[in-house]
């Protein structure tokens, strides 16, 4: 059950947008690069939901969600060296996800999913292990790596 909004943000991001025979050939062949991350980021009292999804040639989708003011998609090659600064930070995780500590009861909550294995925590008691990684997926959410 906890894999659930996971899951869901795969399903939406994987169907979102035109196929093939409606997309240009470079988004397109993008598209079919294997998924480096998916991150997602649930705004605590607010009611936002924020998702970016990084595949490995640098393609990302960042899906940005204003509770009932809608929601705005962008697709964009993420930077070479915010790319390159990601992949270090995501080969620093560490194989286990550390244990969710409780944090701040309407702090913003985060799942990091990265080569099979998902990342749970809670604003106010990141991990230290996770804190580089998720701060850079915050930015790129939040319009950074363009």
């Amino acid at each position: 059950m906890r894999y659930l909004p996971l899951v869901a943000l795969a399903a939406v991001l994987a169907g979102c947008g035109g196929g093939a025979s409606g997309a240009p050939r470079h988004v397109a062949a993008a598209r079919a690069a294997p998924t480096l991350v998916a991150f997602q980021r649930n705004g605590g009292t607010v009611a936002t939901l924020d998702a970016v999804l990084v595949r490995t040639d640098g393609w990302t989708r960042s899906d940005k969600r204003y509770g009932g003011a809608g929601r705005r998609y962008e697709d964009f090659h993420l930077r070479s060296d915010m790319l390159a600064r990601l992949r270090v930070q995501l080969a620093r995780l560490p194989s286990r996800p550390p244990r969710a500590r409780a944090g701040a009861a309407q702090a913003p909550t985060y799942l990091v999913r990265y080569r099979g294995t998902t990342y749970y925590a809670r604003g106010g008691a990141v991990p230290h292990a996770l804190r580089p990684a998720i701060a850079t997926l915050q930015a790129i959410v939040d319009g950074g790596g363009r």
